[in-house]
C-alpha cells in the first residue's frame, strides 16, 4: 500500500504538521521534521488497520513544505 504524507511547517507555532492526502485521517504534529516522520511511521500501521482493515507492508512518501516570508528590501 502506498500513502503520501504532506508535512508543513508553521512559522507562528514553530511546529511541523503531517496529514495524509489519502482517506486515512492522519494528523500529527512535532517540533522537528525528523521526529514527525518517526511518529508517522509508528502511527500509520495502526491507522490503516483501524480505518481499512489492512495489515501489510506500507510505502510512505513524505512531501515537506515550508513557506518563509522575507522582508522587503529597502
Amino acid at each position: 500500500m502506498n500513502c503520501t504524507i504532506i508535512c508543513t511547517f508553521d512559522d507562528e507555532s514553530q511546529r511541523w504538521t503531517a496529514v495524509s492526502d489519502d482517506k486515512y485521517g492522519l494528523v500529527l504534529e512535532s517540533n522537528s521534521l525528523e521526529a514527525l516522520m518517526e511518529r508517522v511511521k509508528i502511527a500509520m500501521p495502526d491507522m490503516l488497520e483501524f480505518t481499512c482493515n489492512y495489515i501489510g507492508p506500507v510505502n510512505l512518501l513524505f512531501k515537506a513544505e515550508r513557506l518563509t516570508q522575507l522582508a522587503a528590501a529597502i
